[in-house]
């Protein structure tokens, strides 16, 4: 079970949306690539990065700082936002990035998406954004008709790596993890699911060591993180079973 830090981009520096808004951003950290490095040292083995200007441009904006990010940190990481041709998907798998992440793109274009997990296996995972239960695209800013299901389904067997399942309405706002809509789309596809949007606290982290969720990949978490909500020692160490949930955790800190 995997707990990925995320960094993500607004003009070059390193922020926080509240439930997808532009204008909501707060700014943490002015150097991604010195926070990267701080992920790094405390203990975390992965980094999801999101290039939020590149979310609406449809092409890379924050590639200066996502180039700075790989030069600082030895992790591997997983680059969202902007990748929208295989022109972008090649380019940035060259630059060092361990996958990539298509979200608009796997609802526009699902052939593309397809492509590119056959011309690099292992390293493409599919982004699916909900609000009100629909798939958003276009940084957030358009709806779509589809379910998260739906899109997740159109990609069986194609050799997606990871969904990254973003429930918007919780996005930044600190109140959980939607579980039971995460878990019940890990239930009905093969393709491991990655939990993101609301993660508040340590019982975010004790409920990912629940049975239920042992199917999910990780989750990913941003402000908690950033406000101190979470200690990351704590909650590696109970992802890692070094530390066992104490009984009723879950049910005291929620």
């Amino acid at each position: 079970m995997i707990l990925f830090p995320a960094i993500d981009l607004k003009d070059g520096q390193c922020v926080r949306l509240k439930l997808g808004e532009m204008a909501s951003a707060t700014v943490y950290n002015e150097d991604p690539a010195a926070q990267a490095k701080a992920f790094e040292e405390q203990g975390f083995e992965w980094l999801h990065v999101v290039d939020l200007n590149g979310a609406f441009a449809g092409a890379s904006v924050n590639g200066e700082a996502v180039e700075a990010i790989l030069s600082a940190t030895k992790n591997p990481v997983q680059l969202g936002g902007g990748i929208r041709s295989m022109e972008h998907i090649e380019g940035w798998l060259g630059k060092g990035l361990a996958r990539i992440i298509l979200g608009t793109v796997a609802v526009r274009d699902p052939e593309l998406v397809r492509a590119a997990c056959k011309a690099f296996p292992g390293r493409v995972a599919v982004g699916i954004d909900a609000k009100g239960g629909k798939v958003a695209v276009e940084g957030w800013a358009e709806s779509s008709d589809l379910s998260a299901a739906e899109l997740a389904k159109r990609f069986e067997g194609a050799g997606v790596a990871a969904i990254i399942y973003t429930d918007i309405d919780r996005d930044g706002v600190l109140s959980g993890i939607n579980w039971e809509s995460t878990i019940a789309l890990a239930d009905a596809v093969s393709i491991p699911v990655i939990a993101s949007g609301g993660l508040a606290s340590i019982a975010d982290i004790v409920r990912m060591t629940m049975p239920d969720a042992a199917k999910l990949e990780g989750a990913i978490s941003g402000r908690a993180l950033y406000d101190g909500r979470i200690d990351p020692t704590e909650a590696l160490a109970l992802l890692r079973g070094e530390r066992k949930a104490e009984a009723g955790l879950l049910e005291e800190r929620q």
